[in-house]
């Protein structure tokens, strides 16, 4: 199992792309926390620690060409390909740099507006935590927010045991990593099948046990068996972070900051009783134990009033990313099952789903103006906590321009990859989630093919992959061609029109740029 510096450097990390590392997600947070949103407009610097395959840095790169992006990581195999995307798709904004944690001091590098780390700081051990701490103490410029995720406590309390007794019996296997990896699990699935204590007395354990099996292998390898994996309290990483001036802002999850999503009466009255913010925070973790926390921390931000917060939030603009006929009209967070009012919501989703539109906009509706600012405004932090909504912007064309060339290429990559992956919006200025068969149907859009069924079945053959009906894998070819057709008409129908009102495609009757 080849490790640098504990960390596992023989597997390659999952590619992925993570919305809320963006600049207009992390400047949202900002925004309800009563923040002054960084300005982008004017250009902005932006760096990823360790960060893996690149695949964020260059979507957000191609969606803000107005930033300079840069990406860190020590994996030469990451670095290489991201490197190798940012070239082929002419992103002269980003640069990405091969080095660890311990080399951060020896790179020229400016002053960032935002630094982000995403799985990284519970993976790493004490001395790289000291270094990304300096760097932060250095490199973050006054006002800078910084995004970090970490495995938190109480959360994974439940599930540690089960962390350590992979990893450890890994560590006495002979082997390539996969194949040890492969026999930790088969050995712990043996155990669960003996009802084993720490499965008979905890069945959270097993049915845990049995979601990790079914996650890609890659991940597993990075997320449970590197040499350094620490839990921590919100409490510490705020003493952490607090050391080198920063201090915490929100959670990048917006339904986090949102506690009448989470919390019960009963327990919203325990929590505001606690007049601290940093024991009150850390109280929220115990009330609904989140196994990761995305903190986003600030240094001397500037506070707005409320005067000031709603001007910008008057002129946010919001754009629906689920397609109409899949839009439940209901949402699932912590404290329950949500429905939505239809008096309320369906004159918000029914003008989204025409254009992204300002909240400003919304209110001149006449059935919104009469429902009033405060409701409105609550409707739309429940749509966007549900993911249900995204911040949007009129895009530029230069970001038009950037987002086309990525996305041809990530599709030309990805077309014999069956996992979900995602494509650059320049409306949304971050990213939109597509399946497999949906890149093939978006490739026939973009060529202009006719029809595209008999590409997107020999694509199928190559890939020996089947479809489902009711849950069920269909066999004969017959069943799979009937099948497909289905499936064209539905995206043609549901998912076509919002890929071009958000810019993944263009708009019908146009050329790509």
């Amino acid at each position: 199992m080849e490790r640098k510096d504990g960390y596992i450097t023989d597997i390659e990390y999952v590619h992925g792309v993570y919305r809320e590392l963006g600049p207009s997600a992390l400047n949202l947070v900002l925004l309800i926390q009563s923040l002054e949103p960084i300005a982008l407009q004017e250009g902005f610097t932006y760096c990823d620690l360790g960060c893996g395959q690149g695949g964020s840095v260059n979507l957000f790169a191609a969606c803000h060409p107005e930033g300079a992006f840069h990406g860190i990581d020590f994996n030469s195999v990451h670095i290489e390909g991201a490197r190798g995307l940012a070239r082929q798709a002419d992103l002269d904004n980003v640069t990405f740099w091969e080095a660890s944690f311990a080399d951060l001091d020896g790179l020229d590098l400016p002053a960032f507006d935002f630094v982000v780390m995403h799985g990284i700081y519970t993976w790493v051990g004490a001395e790289n935590r000291r270094h990304i701490l300096e760097f932060l103490g250095k490199k973050l410029k006054p006002g800078g927010a910084v995004f970090l995720s970490y495995n938190s406590l109480p959360g994974w309390s439940p599930h540690a045991p089960l962390r350590q007794l992979l990893s450890s019996y890994a560590e006495t296997l002979s082997g390539p990593l996969e194949q040890r990896v492969e026999e930790a699990i088969e050995f712990v699935g043996r155990l669960k099948t003996a009802q084993a204590s720490i499965f008979a007395g905890n069945p959270s354990t097993g049915e845990f046990f049995d979601y990790i099996c079914t996650l890609p292998r890659n991940y597993l390898a990075h997320e449970f068996f590197n040499s350094h994996w620490t839990l921590f309290y919100h409490a510490d990483v705020v003493r952490d972070l607090a050391a080198v001036g920063l201090s915490f802002a929100g959670s990048a999850n917006l339904a986090e900051n949102q506690d009448m999503l989470r919390f019960s009466a009963a327990q919203q009255q325990l929590v505001d009783s606690v007049p601290d913010r940093v024991m009150r925070e850390t109280l929220k973790d115990f009330v609904v134990s989140p196994l990761l926390r995305r903190d986003v921390f600030t240094r001397e931000r500037r506070k707005i009033g409320p005067g000031r917060q709603m001007e910008h939030f008057y002129r946010r603009r919001f754009a629906v990313v689920v397609p109409p006929a899949k839009l439940e009209r209901k949402a699932l967070f912590p404290v329950g099952e949500v429905l939505f009012e239809a008096e309320l919501y369906d004159p918000i989703l029914s003008a989204l789903e025409l254009k992204p539109h300002t909240l400003e906009e919304l209110l001149q509706r006449e059935e919104l103006a009469a429902l009033g600012l405060a409701r409105v405004t609550e409707a739309l932090m429940v749509l966007l906590s549900a993911q249900y909504v995204m911040p949007s912007v009129e895009p530029t064309l230069r970001s038009v321009m950037a987002t086309e060339k990525l996305n041809a290429m990530l599709l030309e990559r990805q077309q014999n990859d069956l996992s979900q992956q995602s494509l650059a919006s320049p409306v949304l200025q971050s990213a939109i989630k597509v399946e497999w068969l949906e890149r093939l149907l978006i490739i026939c859009e973009l060529n202009r093919t006719l029809d595209p069924l008999w590409f997107v079945w020999e694509q199928m053959k190559a890939q020996q992959h089947k479809l489902t009906r009711d849950g069920e894998t269909l066999q004969t070819e017959a069943e799979n061609i009937a099948q497909l057709v289905l499936e064209i008409k539905s995206f043609r129908r549901c998912k076509l029109p919002l890929l071009r009102q958000l810019g993944v495609l263009p708009s019908a009757g146009t050329s790509p740029v």
